[in-house]
């Protein structure tokens, strides 16, 4: 006789009743093949066997990549991985227009974000790897299976295939968990999205995993992502798609939220216009070389685009150059919950972004660096600035830092804040946002490309 589930899977991913049944069991925290002691081990022992060493060096120093003369354009000899150029951007919500140029990461290829499961002793288990980036805030994270863009596994580098990389090519589709792209960080990615993908594994992928790659329970996941900069940004990503989430055929309530979702963004869509033009990064009017030969604004603000020479005895490659993004400060991506009549509400926002190919997208409730609107004339603060800046009106529910992708980002974290609205609170929302329930917002992670990478990486801090 078939268990009952702790909660229904969505219809349009087509599990096998005996998949799904090991998400329930590992969701309702079953037997872990190693315990909380041995992956606390593992953690360390993966720390200890740090080899990458980076050091910043001038754009113009950068191995293997060169400043197109005429453009001022950041490129690979080879035309591959991804280039920095520059954008123009005309924003206009109604009668409000805002414009401003800025560099951004163009990478125009699909890239694989996989994590492998498989059940273990009537659990399903989810494998991830310790893998070091540059970028990294202490050294090692937990990231998926496999975290390949499409010129690392064409060995565009060099270098050898990525581990496990076979099962994520051409799946059979029962053995989807998800598949589904999903939009990388809009304001400084031109157009990138990646396929995020859970695939599951039966009995012909072994127990015993090479070094650096371990099974864990969703529970385990869970507690590790509660802990600062260890659980990586890809990592979050994959796993905001495994929240608990029903077909909204299944309740009627569920299928008018969606509906009346889908339409709140259409006319959000509809009124928000966002005119982006590529241009050269000689072209920027607000950004320059500067005295260190880093890219980066006339105000020392936002960001800054630095070179790289790194050096790794354990990844494909030993030893490469190239651009990242260093962040002057932290940011800030926070969610205001509150207790709903179908259970727990999320305030999410109809965010538009300049990197986006789907302007308009559901974002967090914030999703701001404090720095750039302290100290700027030109934009708005946004709404409940304060409350997520300096935590006091609203209790807090969830704080914890995590890190940014380190193969693009240099050693960036975003604090993460999740606050309860206490009962009977009344807010007046700006049209830009709304109050969705935790089903409605999961469902709208599973159509692909309608929630944004910030929202996305704190929904995974519900877990």
């Amino acid at each position: 006789m078939t268990p009952e589930l702790s909660f229904p899977l969505p219809a349009c991913l087509a599990i096998p009743p005996q998949h799904a049944i090991c998400v329930a069991r590992s969701i309702d925290g079953c037997q872990a093949l190693h315990d909380d002691a041995c992956v606390e081990d593992w953690i360390e022992q993966a720390r200890e066997a740090c080899s990458l060493n980076n050091m910043q060096v001038p754009l113009d120093a950068v191995q293997g990549w060169h400043r197109d003369p005429a453009t001022g354009n950041i490129r690979h000899h080879t035309g591959r991985f991804f280039s920095v150029i520059g954008v123009r951007a005309r924003h206009r919500v109604g009668r409000h227009e805002l414009e401003w140029d800025q560099p951004i990461i163009e990478q125009p290829e699909i890239g694989i974000l996989g994590i492998l499961a498989r059940p273990i002793d009537g659990t399903l288990h989810f494998c991830l790897q310790a893998k070091e980036e540059p970028g990294n805030l202490g050294g090692i994270q937990l990231s998926p299976t496999v975290q390949a863009t499409y010129s690392n596994y064409t060995c565009a580098h060099g270098g050898g295939l990525p581990l496990f990389l076979e099962h994520f090519m051409e799946p059979h589709p029962s053995r989807l968990l998800f598949s589904r792209l999903q939009t990388e960080d809009g304001g400084r990615f031109l157009f990138k999205s990646n396929r995020n993908m859970v695939v599951v594994a039966g009995d012909e992928l072994p127990v015993e995993l090479p070094r650096g790659f371990i099974w864990l329970t969703l529970r385990q996941i869970a507690a590790l992502i509660r802990r600062d900069n260890l659980v990586n940004a890809c990592t979050r990503s994959i796993l905001s798609a495994l929240l608990p989430v029903g077909a909204p055929g299944d309740d009627p309530q569920v299928l008018e939220g969606v509906r009346g979702t889908l339409q709140w963004l259409d006319d959000r869509r509809a009124d928000t216009h966002i005119l982006t033009r590529r241009i050269g990064l000689n072209d920027l009017q607000e950004w320059a070389l500067d005295e260190t030969g880093y890219f980066s604004h006339l105000s020392r603000g936002f960001f800054r685009i630095v070179g790289l020479r790194v050096s790794s005895e354990t990844r494909e490659v030993g030893s490469w150059g190239q651009p990242i993004i260093e962040n002057r400060a932290p940011g800030i991506i926070g969610l205001l919950v509150r207790r709903g009549s179908a259970g727990m509400e999320l305030l999410m926002q109809a965010k538009a972004e300049v990197g986006n190919r789907i302007t308009v997208q559901l974002g967090p409730t914030a999703q701001f660096a404090r720095e750039n609107y302290e100290e700027s004339a030109k934009l708005k603060k946004p709404f409940l600035f304060d409350e997520f800046s300096a935590p006091g009106r609203f209790p807090v529910l969830h704080e914890s830092r995590q890190t940014e992708e380190g193969a693009r980002f240099y050693r960036e974290y975003n604090l993460h804040r999740v606050l309860v609205l206490p009962e009977e609170t009344v807010l007046e929302l700006p049209p830009d946002y709304r109050w969705l329930s935790l089903r409605e917002v999961a469902f709208m992670v599973q159509l692909g490309e309608q929630v944004n990478s910030c929202a996305r990486s704190i929904l995974s801090c519900l877990l």
